[in-house]
C-alpha cells in the first residue's frame, strides 16, 4: 500500500512539473469609452484669392504680411479711362434729357395744331417718334453709366474679411485681364485644427464633444466643431475640425502640425486584458482555459482598447478565464497550473 501512494505522488508531481505556469483573467462585458489619437493642422477658418473684377493696369497691391482690415483696398486700378466713359455717358444723356424736352414741346405745339387743323398728322406722328426715340437713348445713357460705376467699383480689390496678406502674384505697373488671381489673404484670428480619424469611429462623434490639443508644450480642451460625414476612399477616414480659442493666434500659426485626442462615445463589448492577445502572423488570439486546466486557443478580431482593457470579438462568453501572462508559448490542450487570477 505504501509503495502505491508513493507512486501516485510521484505520477502528481511529475504533472504539476510539466504544467505551464500561468496567470488568468475572466472575459468580462464592459461599457469601453476608448480616446482615438491624431495629427491635425492648424487652417484658417477663412482664406481667399483676390482677383481682378476688371481688366486695366494695376497702380498699387498689398505687400505679403500687410494687415488689410475687411473693406479695405488690397489692390487699385488706373481707372481714369472709365471715369472718362462715366463723364461722356453723362454728357449724352443730358443731351437727349435736352432732345426729349424740346420734342415734347415741338408734339404739345403739333397737337394744339392739329386742333385748328393747321399740322398734318404724318408731321404729329414723326415728331412724336423722334421724341420717343430720344427718351429711349437717354434711358440708355443712364444704364451705360450705372455699368461704367460698377466697373469704377471694381477698381479696388478690397478684403472680404480682415486678414493678411500672404501672397502677392502681381505688381504695380502690370496690365491683366479680368480674374486673374492678384494676391492670396488668410484669417490669423478664426483658426481650427483639421484631423482625419478612421472612418469605423464616425457613429461614436458628434458635434460638440470634447477634444484635447497638444502643440509643444502647451496643451488645452477644445469641441469638436463639425464633422465631415464623407471618408476618403483611399486613407478610409473622416475629417473633424477643432475649435481652437480666441487667444490662439498668439501662439499657433495657419499651417502648424498639432497632436488630438478625441474621446469617442462608449459601447458595449466582451473585453480582455490588453496583455492576455496573442500576436501571431496567422492572426491574434488567446488562450482559454478550460475547466480541466488545459489551454485552448481562440482566434479573435481585437476592436479598441480602453486603457488595460481590449475590445475583442470571438467564440468567447463573460466569464471564460483567458491567460495573461504565460501565454505565449501554449498550444491547444496543454496542462497549465494557474498561479493567481484578477
Amino acid at each position: 500500500m505504501l509503495s502505491v501512494a508513493v507512486c501516485g505522488q510521484s505520477r502528481i508531481a511529475n504533472a504539476n512539473a510539466e504544467a505551464v505556469t500561468i496567470t488568468v483573467s475572466e472575459v468580462a462585458t464592459e461599457a469601453l469609452a476608448p480616446e482615438v489619437h491624431s495629427a491635425g493642422t492648424v487652417f484658417s477658418r477663412n482664406e481667399t484669392l483676390i482677383t481682378a473684377g476688371i481688366a486695366g493696369r494695376l497702380i498699387w497691391v498689398a505687400e505679403p504680411g500687410d494687415f488689410i482690415a475687411e473693406g479695405e483696398a488690397v489692390a487699385r486700378f488706373d481707372c481714369e479711362w472709365l471715369a472718362l466713359q462715366r463723364d461722356e455717358q453723362k454728357a449724352q444723356a443730358d443731351r437727349e434729357f435736352s432732345d426729349v424736352e424740346a420734342l415734347s414741346r415741338e408734339v404739345e405745339r403739333l397737337e394744339k395744331a392739329r386742333e385748328l387743323f393747321v399740322a398734318s398728322v404724318t408731321q404729329l406722328e414723326s415728331v412724336r417718334a423722334d421724341r420717343d426715340r430720344a427718351s429711349g437713348n437717354m434711358r440708355i445713357a443712364k444704364v451705360r453709366i450705372r455699368q461704367i460705376e460698377n466697373q469704377i467699383s471694381r477698381c479696388v480689390a478690397a478684403a472680404p474679411f480682415s486678414g493678411v496678406v500672404t501672397e502677392r502674384r502681381q505688381r504695380a505697373g502690370e496690365d491683366i485681364e479680368r480674374s486673374t488671381v492678384i494676391a492670396a489673404m488668410t484669417d490669423i484670428q478664426n483658426l481650427e485644427v483639421r484631423a482625419s480619424l478612421p472612418v469605423r469611429y464616425l457613429p461614436r462623434v458628434s458635434i460638440g464633444d470634447a477634444a484635447f490639443v497638444r502643440m509643444s508644450e502647451i496643451r488645452f480642451e477644445s469641441r469638436v466643431r463639425k464633422v465631415v460625414p464623407a471618408a476618403d476612399a483611399m486613407s478610409q477616414t473622416f475629417e473633424v475640425r477643432i475649435e481652437l480659442p480666441n487667444s490662439a493666434p498668439s501662439f499657433v500659426a495657419a499651417g502648424q502640425l498639432v497632436s488630438i485626442r478625441v474621446p469617442l462615445s462608449s459601447s458595449i463589448a466582451l473585453t480582455v486584458p490588453r496583455d492576455s492577445i496573442v500576436l501571431k502572423e496567422e492572426g491574434s488570439f488567446v488562450i482559454r482555459i478550460r475547466n480541466d486546466d488545459t489551454a485552448e486557443r481562440i482566434p479573435v478580431v481585437v476592436a479598441e482598447a480602453d486603457g488595460d482593457r481590449v475590445a475583442i470579438r470571438g467564440d468567447l462568453s463573460v466569464g471564460d478565464r483567458v491567460a495573461v501572462r504565460g501565454a505565449e508559448g501554449l498550444t491547444d490542450g496543454e496542462l497549465v497550473a494557474v498561479l493567481s487570477e484578477s
